[in-house]
């Protein structure tokens, strides 16, 4: 049960839309008739809400998530899943269940939903340090913060959201909107409409584009960039990438901190030594602003506790 509900992939928790859909329907059989229970509708319109509101971490589409266009969840379907174990475990779990007499398969979906209680427990329970902002350096607190994103990442949630705050601390008090940085990675930005993962904005007209990674930057990645660009007509936009320097530009030929692709200028900085540098703008006040924000991110219930961790681990106080 472990490897089935403790685990940072969420979709795999999912199973609980196969589930209520035996609760609905008696005759459903999760195993190999999966959709036959329309989960996306079941996750979306209820479970989700259910799960949001007793702290349990999950995703908006879990179990398409990981079960997309899976009629049967059997070990053909766990193969090459990400966890495979996570998968093998729903594959079990469920055979169980279905395989279970109806006093047994009470007490198994019962015992589920006690783990999953119990694992939200943990979740939002567990305490992060505090930071006292002024107790060091600002270029240490810093740089430690922005070795921490890179070290526990979250899919590029936390790397794009300390960019986001330290922009915003930087503009606060100017007409330069920042827009951005607060939202899910993991939809691109051609789906999801955007020029950018972040953008500066002055009277609603927008001025910087960037892009935050901490991944290899591939063609690919800029063909990406330049289909959003095109699709919401800010083509003619500078556009920075903020990432790893060199580490991540070794595919392309970058000079200065620029490279030139279909005729589009892209420019590149290194993401640790950007952070560093809006910190030294900040006063104690925006500073400590900007340390809270992001402990806050850190603490939310869909933070994997891998990453919670990390954060005591960077900022115990006998660091």
């Amino acid at each position: 049960m472990v490897i089935l509900i403790e685990v940072n992939a969420k979709g795999f928790r999912g199973v609980v839309t196969a589930l209520t859909g035996i609760h609905l329907d008696e005759e459903y059989d999760p195993v190999n008739n999966f959709y036959g229970c329309n989960p996306r509708s079941i996750f979306e319109s209820g479970i989700w809400y259910a799960l949001q509101e007793n702290g349990i971490p999950c995703g908006k589409s879990d179990p398409l998530n990981v079960a997309k266009n899976a009629n049967q969840l059997n070990e053909d379907w766990a193969k090459g899943r990400r966890p495979q174990s996570a998968a093998m475990a729903v594959v079990k779990f469920l055979n169980l269940v279905m395989g279970a007499g109806q006093a047994r398969r009470a007490r198994l979906i019962d015992y589920f939903f006690f783990r999953l209680w119990k694992y939200a427990e943990s979740v939002t329970g567990y305490e992060i340090v505090e930071i006292e902002s002024s107790s060091e350096s600002r270029q240490v607190l810093g740089s430690r913060l922005a070795n921490f994103t890179l070290k526990y990442p979250e899919s590029g949630n936390l790397p794009q959201y300390l960019v986001s705050q330290l922009l915003l601390g930087v503009f606060s008090r100017s007409e330069i909107k920042v827009i951005g940085g607060d939202e899910s990675v993991f939809g691109t930005n051609t789906t999801s409409k955007k020029p950018a993962d972040i953008w500066l904005e002055v009277n609603s007209i927008e001025t910087n584009l960037y892009e935050i990674t901490v991944k290899p930057v591939s063609k690919k990645r800029l063909d990406d960039s330049i289909d959003a660009l095109n699709s919401t007509g800010h083509l003619s936009h500078s556009v920075t990438f903020i990432c790893r320097l060199p580490t991540d530009v070794s595919e392309l030929e970058v000079v200065n901190g620029s490279y030139t692709y279909r005729g589009k200028i892209f420019d590149f900085v290194d993401y640790h030594s950007f952070c560093c540098s809006l910190c030294a703008i900040l006063n104690d006040e925006e500073f400590s602003e900007v340390l809270n924000n992001v402990a806050d991110f850190v603490q939310d219930m869909h933070i994997s506790m891998k990453t919670k961790a990390g954060w005591n681990e960077f900022f115990a106080t006998e660091n």
